[in-house]
């Protein structure tokens, strides 16, 4: 068999190549692609139809991406002659509740869909989290393609399977393993990102690099200017290697027993972050970079790293306008207490993700209490 979870192929286009990456999991016998290219949303209906054979399509998406995107996306299906039904919700993890799962349950069955039919999600993280919940639960699976248009789902949400809703205890607490049937991504998406949105995406890109890619690192630390000046060729290669890397890991650990606990660099910390501001004073990818740098100041108050492997992660994160610090008034201990929310706990202890260098991590459950306390102190 051939090597599983490599990009496969390039194929010529007029302006940038396409990436084309097989995702093999393992645990599902499930194959599909991840398409990457520019202007690839022109071919969206063509590439559904090789994947499914019928007509009625639920599309999932929110109101700011309808109202961009929707038109252009509905009249494509339209045309090749898929029959579309729209359910739109709140911008926002709003979304991202009880509420709005059940009535995406409504919508679906007033609609006589059946489990050979097909979702699209169309948007970011909350919109593929609440359609792939969807897919995973009505009539037990319907298959569905994710078309993220944020950076963040496009590296992060969209690959892997993960699929959530959020309960009043935290987020994303009620969930399932469902994997699409084919991801598009489009880098023209991003040209409609604020820039904060797009700097939340390249923290979790700059994670896969931090984890398993030290060329990434340099290619990133190279090409700033390009990539925010959306360069097409410098942003389909750093999407196309995170891509890569996030379904390399998922092909040997779908369900996080193991291997994939190392895309969470920078996440113990970083959801505390979000959990004690109550979400309000830093994004995702703003708190994970600063989880990232305590992180990897752990790493090296452990000696797994030297100084300059860690000044190296700081510096990253600065070039791409990400915090490394962050401001909080109340004392550390509420965050250090809510470090163990996160669901990486095992009997009562932390399981913290460390470098043992720059594009290797590792999985280490015996770290000091104080030290722990002394980085939360220090990224204050």
């Amino acid at each position: 068999m051939a090597e599983k979870n490599k990009q496969l192929n390039t194929i010529s286009s007029n302006k940038t190549a396409i990436k084309k990456i097989k995702v093999d999991i393992n645990s599902e016998k499930k194959i599909y692609d991840i398409i990457i290219g520019d202007n690839i949303i022109e071919s969206l209906a063509g590439l559904i139809a090789e994947i499914y054979q019928g007509s009625k399509v639920f599309l999932v998406t929110d109101k700011n991406v309808m109202n961009l995107y929707g038109e252009k996306i509905t009249a494509l299906l339209i045309e090749a002659g898929f029959d579309i039904t729209t359910y739109i919700v709140p911008p926002g993890e709003q979304a991202k509740g009880f509420e709005h799962l059940k009535n995406g349950y409504d919508l679906l069955l007033a609609e006589n869909f059946r489990r050979d039919n097909l979702i699209i999600a169309l948007g970011g993280g909350v919109v593929g989290d609440l359609a792939g919940f969807l897919a995973a639960t009505f009539m037990r699976g319907i298959p569905f393609v994710q078309v993220p248009t944020t950076l963040l789902a496009q590296v992060d949400s969209s690959v892997g399977g993960k699929t959530a809703i959020n309960h009043p205890a935290g987020k994303n607490l009620i969930g399932a393993f469902y994997q699409p049937e084919l991801v598009l991504i489009d880098p023209n998406f991003l040209k409609t990102l604020s820039e904060r949105e797009l700097k939340t995406g390249l923290a979790e890109l700059i994670k896969h690099g931090f984890i398993a890619d030290n060329k990434l690192l340099k290619f990133l630390w190279d090409n700033s200017d390009e990539i925010f000046n959306y360069n097409m060729d410098s942003l389909i290669h750093i999407i196309d290697r995170s891509c890569i890397i996030k379904s390399e890991v998922v092909n040997q650990d779908e369900k996080e027993r193991g291997k994939r606990a190392l895309l969470n660099f920078g996440h113990t910390i970083g959801h505390a972050l979000e959990a004690v501001t109550e979400y309000k004073s830093y994004n995702h990818g703003e708190a994970v970079a600063v989880g990232m740098v305590g992180a990897a100041q752990i790493s090296y108050k452990m000696g797994k790293i030297d100084r300059e492997a860690y000044d190296f992660v700081k510096e990253l994160i600065k070039v791409y306008g990400l915090p490394f610090s962050y401001q909080y008034n109340e004392d550390i201990e509420e965050v250090y207490q809510r470090l163990f929310f996160d669901k990486k706990v095992k009997n009562n202890s932390l399981r913290w993700i460390l470098l043992k260098d720059l594009g290797k991590a590792y999985i280490d459950e015996d770290v000091s209490n104080q030290i722990v306390r002394d980085v939360l102190e220090g990224l204050k």
